[in-house]
């Protein structure tokens, strides 16, 4: 991190040293969402306060995250939907949402949707729990170079909406049975997606909003839409393009994870075994 701090800050000054070069960079990243992400956008940990590593990192994405991006990519080139099957603690939802803002920052005119099964979870102001507050910390971490003309942080970043003042691109976000409701979407992002209770509703709602869903969750049992587009998707295999008139299954297992061993894993289980 100590590398990816001192280059991003050796770039800020050869931009701000000569700002012809900005418009160069901001055009350079328009093609690039995985160099965006991986330069400029800023994750938070509050489990780090207090120790070596700071609460605030740079979101340097690993292969399987990277992956991630390029498969969200393809969905919307081929306007087929998704699933994400994670594991816990894989960063997915920090990485739909490094996503969704490189969209809302780089597609001009472009509705990006977020709900998930409790209001709280979609926004809720000053906790980087909910999805709005997670991309209002990448937004405010981004080098203000590379902000939207005319951005303003109180007047285009309100309670479940941001706008793009210089394409008209926006992110909102709903909740529970309301999903689906807000209008038309490029994309749209189901948190949480195993743990509704009335996700047949909400399905019915998005199949006239979006042609592109894009479900994430951990798995919740067998009961349960998400369970079975699962079963009936087909995995998709980074670098191809998606399937047509099927859901394409992304899966983050936590083997994934260069952080996570056997050990760990079985550290862990021990831990719940006790708990229980």
């Amino acid at each position: 991190y100590v590398e990816v701090f001192a280059w991003r800050q050796q770039q800020l000054l050869k931009l701000k040293a000569e700002p012809s070069l900005t418009a160069g960079a901001i055009e350079f990243y328009r093609t690039r969402p995985v160099a965006f992400i991986n330069h400029w956008v800023d994750t938070y940990d509050p489990r780090n306060a207090g120790g070596d590593v700071p609460a605030r990192l740079p979101l340097v994405l690993f292969k399987r995250q990277a992956e991630l991006v390029e498969f969200i990519m393809a969905c919307l080139k081929g306007e087929q939907s998704g699933l994400i099957e994670k594991s816990r603690d894989m960063g997915a939802t920090w990485v739909c949402a490094a996503a969704s803002v490189w969209i809302w920052r780089y597609t001009p005119g472009s509705a990006i949707g977020w709900g998930s099964r409790k209001e709280q979870l979609v926004d809720k102001i000053g906790d980087p729990d909910s999805i709005f507050e997670k991309m209002r910390l990448v937004i405010r971490g981004i080098p203000r170079l590379f902000w939207p003309k005319g951005f303003s942080l109180d007047d285009h970043m309100t309670y479940m909406k941001f706008v793009n003042p210089e394409t008209g691109a926006t992110i909102t976000g709903e909740a529970g049975d309301s999903i689906g409701r807000g209008g038309r979407k490029l994309i749209y992002f189901k948190d949480e997606s195993a743990h509704y209770e009335r996700p047949e509703k909400i399905e019915a709602s998005l199949a006239d909003t979006t042609r592109v869903q894009i479900d994430i969750s951990s798995v919740n049992g067998t009961g349960n839409v998400f369970y079975r587009r699962r079963e009936a998707g087909v995995e998709w295999e980074p670098g191809q393009p998606v399937a047509k008139g099927k859901t394409n299954v992304f899966v983050m297992d936590w083997r994934d994870h260069p952080a996570k061993t056997q050990e760990w894993h079985d550290e862990r289980r021990r831990d719940r075994k006790s708990v229980v």
